[in-house]
């Protein structure tokens, strides 16, 4: 639009001059000439006006431009920053369910330990009623040792000093004892043979066979008594696992003794957890 205003007054312009060297007179051409120029200066400002308006947009047109790149910028920023914060937040999720899930069957695992725990001390608690008349004469005692339930016989009942024969006291003990015993049919026992520390005088034998011999001769007279022997076994500690001062006449008297070990069931024993 403009070249076109400019090229219209150009056409006014020389067609004055050529008017004016026709013979037109030169007052009349120079009217016209100011005509014409007063026309061009009006174009030429309306020009400027309309250029500088045209600057105007396009300097704000890149003002705009560099302000939405900042905030360009600042969203993919602020998205980046969203994203890890996210991947954190999951991360973090992740590993709460992993300890809610250990947890859980951590929970678990005590709950059973528990009730293992609760059906063993009644089987202690039953077999103690049943064998109350003994414990009260004296020929046993009933503990519980390394976890587990210990019938403890002294050996002056059951033995004569440095031998493997029972007394007829101490046949009348076990018989006694396997009355209780053959009806616990859903528990394994172990005879366990103890000494002091003082050495056997004869027969070159030695306290190791000393202990033996006792827990099996206990073992069979049990089985005989009725006792099912799928249910039994025997082992001999010689004076390795005291419980007195072998160093004292009465502790020596404690460490002579035959135990009976109640023995955990399989599912009474540790859950040992997975991985190990």
């Amino acid at each position: 639009m403009r070249n076109t205003h400019l090229t219209a007054v150009l056409a006014v312009l020389l067609s004055v001059g050529t008017a004016a060297g026709c013979g037109v007179p030169k007052e009349e051409h120079k009217k016209a000439l100011d005509a014409q120029k007063a026309a061009f200066d009006a174009e030429m400002q309306k020009m400027q006006v309309e250029r500088d308006a045209v600057q105007k947009e396009r300097d704000a047109a890149r003002a705009d431009v560099k302000r939405l790149g900042g905030e360009v910028s600042e969203v993919s920023a602020n998205a980046a920053t969203l994203k890890n914060e996210l991947g954190q937040t999951s991360a973090d999720l992740a590993s709460t369910q992993k300890n809610l899930q250990t947890s859980t069957e951590e929970v678990e695992r005590l709950r059973k330990q528990r009730e293992q725990v609760e059906k063993m001390a009644q089987a202690f608690k039953a077999l103690a009623l049943k064998l109350k008349s003994m414990v009260d004469s004296g020929k046993l005692s009933v503990i519980v040792r390394n976890g587990r339930m210990t019938l403890n016989l002294p050996d002056d009942i059951l033995f004569p000093s440095g031998s493997a024969v029972l007394k007829k006291e101490g046949k009348e003990a076990i018989a006694g004892l396997a009355t209780v015993l053959k009806d616990v049919g859903d528990r394994n026992f172990l005879v366990c043979g103890h000494t002091d520390n003082v050495p056997m005088k004869k027969g070159g034998a030695t306290n190791w066979d000393l202990s033996a011999q006792r827990a099996v001769t206990v073992t069979k007279l049990l089985i005989d008594s009725g006792v099912d022997g799928k249910h039994l076994a025997a082992a001999g500690y010689a004076d390795g696992d005291p419980v007195g001062d072998n160093a004292t006449d009465d502790g020596k008297k404690k460490n002579r003794r035959t135990e009976i070990v109640l023995m955990p069931n399989i599912e009474e024993l540790p859950v040992v957890p997975e991985g190990l």
